[in-house]
């Protein structure tokens, strides 16, 4: 197995997602803080920010479920909703941009975003071709490096992190609430996805986690692209998992191994039954570590 298969995988996982009844889908608010929540529906969490300035609001899951989103948004505050951030390409966290820049709602995402977005994705391998999303849908605004915005008297910042799930991940820290939403740089359903295809890297989901934690302290609450709501303890366990992985891994390629037989050395057994849950298995997640780790490694002489 390759990096390329576990995309289609991660292609056909969401493709099923997207294919439910969102009739079914039941919008759900956790409240955070004061006037700031978590909204669990299909497809990735959404943050939200609500008070007298407007309503700010990180991803917007799938296309289908953009009006239940907004109707449960207004429970929550009448404010029109104002800007939304997108913290990565992926459509269970974008699908609904056209939807609600419809709606006067100003998109925010990393540059590129946008430019990923502008673009026709092809994998000649599958013969699948994933056209450029509508100009809708498109961010507005963009963003290199950090951002800031003040609203609801509350000071939150836009920080572009290393290139981990995607090259575009952006964590969004509301400072004064002490409340990270860290989209897909960080999940709770298993083995996270590395979506080489869109930049992202093994090394550098490690190093977003552990630029995360730094900002961070006990009392942190940190809101996953998907799971329930964490902390800076259950970033640890994840961060801590990983680091195990990479280290393992690298230590087999030095002795010469190669990728199918690191594969079977059976690293992740201890972690599968619990991280084994979601998409992706332990012998697939280290494959895809071995890829990347083995490119890193000085060309023997």
């Amino acid at each position: 197995m390759r990096p390329l298969f576990i995309l289609l995988l991660l292609a056909s996982t969401l493709t099923s997602i997207a294919q439910q009844n969102y009739d079914t889908v039941r919008i759900r608010p956790l409240k955070i803080a004061e006037n700031l929540y978590m909204l669990k529906g299909a497809g990735g969490n959404i943050g939200v920010l609500t008070g007298k300035d407007g309503t700010l609001m990180i991803d917007d899951q799938f296309g289908p479920l953009s009006n239940k989103i907004n109707g449960a948004i207004k429970t929550l505050h009448p404010a029109e909703i104002r800007f939304l951030i997108n913290t990565h390409v992926h459509g269970d966290h974008s699908g609904g941009n056209e939807n609600f820049a419809r709606m006067g709602v100003t998109i925010v995402a990393h540059e590129l975003v946008r430019d990923r977005m502008t673009k026709e994705q092809v994998i000649k391998s599958r013969n699948m071709t994933f056209p450029p999303r509508e100009k809708d849908a498109l961010p507005v605004i963009t963003f290199a490096d950090k951002m800031k915005f003040h609203l609801n008297d509350e000071d939150i910042e836009l920080i572009h992190t290393d290139a981990g799930h995607t090259d575009g991940d952006v964590m969004v820290h509301f400072k004064k609430a002490n409340v990270f939403h860290m989209g897909d740089a960080f999940v709770r359903y298993g083995y996270p996805f590395i979506d080489i295809s869109s930049g992202g890297s093994f090394s550098g989901f490690i190093n977003t986690l552990d630029k995360a934690m730094s900002l961070m302290d006990d009392n942190s609450k940190v809101i996953p692209g998907h799971g329930e709501l964490a902390t800076k303890a259950d970033m640890k366990i994840l961060r801590d998992k990983l680091v195990d992985i990479r280290d393992q891994v690298m230590s087999a390629l030095k002795k010469g191994k190669k990728p199918e037989e690191i594969s079977a050395l059976g690293i992740t057994d201890k972690y599968e039954a619990e991280m084994g849950k979601g998409f992706l298995k332990g012998k697939d997640f280290v494959l895809m570590a071995t890829e990347e780790l083995k490119a890193s490694l000085p060309a023997k002489k």
